[in-house]
């Protein structure tokens, strides 16, 4: 048995010391861990927004690629031409499009109408397909919202008009040689794009 020495253990001052310690070792780690988290779901939403940039992209870059020379009446007899800039007072685009597909020889034609509306109140851009090019009173469109988060979208045309009548004359299926597109997105800017025609 040894003498003068007595049983030693942590003392309530040395505790809360490591205590402290501990718990800014916790804030800190904690603090590092959500900065990633957060780092991590900005990316992923990032990533899933321009997935959709892309598909809509995909999608008007192949209606613009079978935009077919034929006018149309609309549900009001009012002829309109193969390619319709400004329509609705907004700026939009309606036109015909080819390319539908008709395996089975179905007595259809392979043609349909296509028009691209800006919504500023919902700020969504919208993909609007008539079936039927000459169309009845009532003829509904079938419409899909292609992208949101749409600040402004123009279509213009560039290059003049591939005339289908031949040198200096002009009729409503005539395309122009190009066509500009300017899409404003919230927290992307403006993105511009230029379709040549077919023909």
């Amino acid at each position: 048995m040894r003498w003068g020495l007595k049983p030693h253990g942590f003392t309530l001052i040395e505790v809360l010391i490591a205590l402290a310690i501990f718990s800014v070792m916790s804030i800190m780690a904690y603090g590092g861990l959500k900065t990633v988290l957060n780092a991590r779901n900005g990316t992923e939403r990032a990533a899933e927004r321009l997935n959709e940039i892309q598909m809509a992209f995909n999608l008007i870059q192949q209606d613009m690629q079978h935009i077919a020379s034929r006018s149309i009446r609309d549900e009001y007899a009012q002829e309109k031409r193969a390619v319709e800039l400004g329509i609705g007072g907004v700026n939009a685009i309606e036109f015909t499009r080819g390319g539908n597909n008709n395996p089975r020889r179905a007595g259809r034609s392979t043609l349909y109408r296509v028009a691209y509306l800006w919504d500023e109140s919902e700020g969504e851009l919208k993909r609007l397909i008539w079936t039927t090019l000459d169309r009845a009173s009532g003829n509904v469109p079938q419409e899909k919202v292609l992208l949101r988060g749409v600040s402004g979208i123009t279509f213009d045309e560039v290059g003049g008009v591939s005339s289908q009548q031949g040198r200096g004359q002009t009729n409503l299926d005539d395309l122009p040689r190009g066509i500009e597109m300017k899409l404003e997105l919230e927290q992307w800017g403006t993105i511009e794009r230029t379709f040549a025609m077919p023909y």
